[in-house]
């Protein structure tokens, strides 16, 4: 992800961006393999939102690939559902500081797939 080093608060990242549904599996702890939730895979559909830049530079995230985990069973959320999420925190890591990690209380589809 671009941009995630310059500034990070989730609700001002995440504003501007419409993210589409493009996988659902369970959120599985990794040592113990013990289900937590869901794992929804997006992709940034739609990117709006103003980042801080230098002079001459521009940075989008449209196309890249978020996965959110919501600690919720079950949710079946049709594949290229628009959503929305509730409550989202990030956590911004790795060497370059252009990981994201996000989890929310729940999601809402804001718009059906499309056919």
């Amino acid at each position: 992800m671009k941009g995630l080093s310059k500034f990070f608060d989730t609700a001002r990242f995440l504003s501007g961006k419409r993210l589409e549904v493009v996988g659902v599996a369970p959120w599985n702890e990794y040592e113990t393999k013990e289900v937590l939730g869901t794992k929804i895979s997006t992709v940034i559909a739609e990117d709006q939102t103003v980042y801080p830049t230098r002079s001459g530079e521009t940075i989008s995230n449209k196309y890249e690939q978020m996965v959110v985990k919501i600690r919720k069973l079950g949710l079946n959320i049709p594949i290229g559902s628009s959503i929305e999420l509730i409550n989202p925190v990030g956590v911004v890591y790795g060497e370059y500081h252009n990981r994201l990690s996000l989890t929310a209380d729940d999601v809402k589809v804001i718009a059906a797939a499309k056919e």
